[in-house]
């Protein structure tokens, strides 16, 4: 865990909680982030401190004062990662448990991050295919695993779970994509009757002049 550095949207996932209250956070000065440069933007982005602080920032909100849960940060800043207990005054933090689950999720961050692969245009896919990862990660949004396994037979269930997992992390701006494919789509269409035409051997029926 020593030296990682996350964007807001990497670290939310691990700790489980939302960009934007961890940019409040930084906001605020409850801890402190970093610009970093990726492609043409420059990002915010935090480290294993601000990872263990925003773990148990939720247990001791209600307990410390803001003084003391800045005291808390800074003595988490000092503590070697290798490290997972500090004393303040009489006050004992266990982050044993706490850096456990953080190394689990930054695993899973990893695990699903090497299912994707990004081009040099920017598009992501699943790897070892040119299918598109957000539009399947759309797709888990109104079709079942299933159901997009019968739309792509190359896809595994685990594949389809990084690519909506792969969404979430690194959310795609501009319009929603479709949650049904287009052969299902058509499908429905089909059902609903919007194919349907009338008969030739049905009376027409004329209409009134204006």
């Amino acid at each position: 865990m020593d030296g990682i550095s996350l964007t807001l949207s990497e670290a939310g996932y691990v700790v489980g909680q939302s960009t934007t209250s961890i940019n409040r956070a930084i906001d605020r000065g409850v801890i402190k982030a970093r610009l970093q440069r990726r492609g043409k933007s420059r990002l915010r982005e935090i480290g294993p401190a601000e990872l263990r602080f925003l773990a148990i920032a939720g247990q001791i909100e209600k307990d410390l004062t803001p003084i003391a849960r800045k005291k808390v940060y800074e003595a988490i800043r000092r503590l070697p990662a290798d490290e997972h207990l500090f004393i303040i005054g009489v006050m004992e933090f266990k982050l044993g448990e706490v850096d456990r689950r953080i190394s689990g999720r930054l695993r899973h961050l990893e695990e699903i991050k090497a299912m994707i692969e990004v081009g040099a245009d920017g598009k992501a896919v699943i790897r070892g295919t040119e299918i598109p990862a957000y539009d399947v990660a759309a797709l888990t949004s109104g079709q079942t695993t299933q159901e997009i396994i019968e739309d792509y037979p190359e896809l595994t269930e685990d594949q389809i779970a990084a690519a909506s997992e792969y969404a979430k992390i690194y959310p795609k701006s501009g319009r929603p994509l479709p949650k049904r494919s287009f052969k299902r789509t058509l499908s429905d269409m089909a059902k609903s009757g919007v194919w349907d035409v009338e008969r030739d051997d049905e009376p027409v029926i004329p209409r009134p002049m204006p």
